[in-house]
């Protein structure tokens, strides 16, 4: 979570990020019995797809704020406390592992190796993001002038205002797939729209890190002023979610 941001960007984050879509999930055709894993979950956002869609859920999330709200909203999962360098699962326990807007946080070789340690063979991994496909409308360029202004000093190597996504879109991945047992990665995109009212909107720019490090007798007035240049009740964005998967290689 955002060093500065305390107990309250779960809520802002739960409110004002985008879902998933549910072809995400069917992409993997998981049997309705099957046990899977929810690394790096959050809120619970994809955990609450996954438990129409599976037996058994498990989700692991290291921050103890996001993982109240988890398992707040998702009682039937399983949630617990953990990373992806050191998942509190057996050995060959689950069918499939979901990441969720959450690779690029611990992409290397020691997590792929626990994930392929959890897996049963011929489990699969799926890497998920969620990209702009689209602007907000109606427009909010008032919005968008205002924080760019606000932007702290410092090069960003990804927009400030949005969301961060795979920077290795090319599939150069820091960890070794192969090396873990993977087969090769595949790739596909699917739409994902999202509609949010006014707060849910000003929602969505607090869950950004930038904004949610700062102290409160900044943060506060700004996302008023944010607040105060959205004059519209309602507010859609189409994303484009792109899928990563692979299976483990086995008998």
């Amino acid at each position: 979570m955002p060093a500065g941001s305390g107990d309250r960007w779960p809520d802002e984050y739960e409110r004002g990020r985008p879902g998933w879509p549910r072809e995400a999930v069917e992409l993997l055709d998981l049997s309705p019995a099957a046990t899977v894993l929810d690394l790096g979950a959050g809120t619970g956002k994809l955990t609450r797809l996954l438990a129409t869609v599976c037996g058994s859920v498990v989700a692991v999330e290291p921050a103890d704020a996001m993982r109240r709200v988890l398992a707040a909203l998702c009682p039937q999962a399983e949630a617990r406390p953990g990373t992806a360098q050191a998942i509190p699962l057996p050995d060959g326990s689950v069918d499939a592992v979901f990441a969720a807007e959450a690779f690029h946080w611990f992409d290397d070789d020691r997590s792929l190796a626990e994930i392929a340690r959890v897996l049963r063979p011929g489990g699969a991994l799926a890497l998920l993001w969620n990209l702009p496909g689209g602007p907000w409308e109606p427009p909010i360029a008032a919005v968008e002038a205002l924080l760019h202004e606000r932007l702290p000093k410092g090069d960003f190597d990804y927009d400030p205002l949005d969301l961060d996504g795979p920077r290795r879109a090319d599939g150069e991945w820091r960890g070794s797939f192969a090396a873990a047992g993977f087969e090769p990665v595949r790739h596909t995109r699917m739409a994902n729209p999202q509609s949010l009212d006014r707060d849910g909107l000003v929602a969505f720019f607090a869950s950004m890190g930038w904004i949610a490090d700062l102290d409160d007798d900044e943060r506060l007035p700004l996302l008023d002023e944010v607040r105060s240049l959205l004059s519209d009740g309602a507010y859609q964005r189409l994303w484009t979610t792109h899928v990563y998967w692979t299976r483990l290689g086995g008998d």
